[in-house]
């Protein structure tokens, strides 16, 4: 399972705050909220603080935002080793 609840949401920056798996179909869910987000926000910031998984398809995902300008922050040690291992980059929660 996967929430997403978008807090601060401006034109120019909403935060979008992810708990659960980012595995399966969940990508997909990620992908479409993402996409829709990103064409409305000037900037975007996904929150990881309650992410447990993410799967090879969710972090190929995240690489592909980031390198658009998708700004990750948060999440557990784990998570942010599965990110380091993508060679991304995680600030500090918020």
């Amino acid at each position: 399972m996967l929430r997403l609840v978008a807090l601060a949401d401006d034109p120019d920056e909403t935060v979008l705050v992810a708990e659960g798996w980012i595995q399966g179909d969940n990508v997909a869910l990620l992908h479409r909220e993402i996409v829709e987000r990103m064409e409305a926000h000037t900037q975007l910031v996904l929150d990881l603080a309650g992410v447990r998984f993410i799967d090879p398809a969710g972090l190929d995902l995240l690489a592909r935002w980031a390198a658009q300008g998708l700004a990750l922050r948060g999440g557990s040690l784990f998570i942010r080793a599965l990110l380091a291992r993508r060679g991304l980059r995680c600030a500090e929660g918020g």
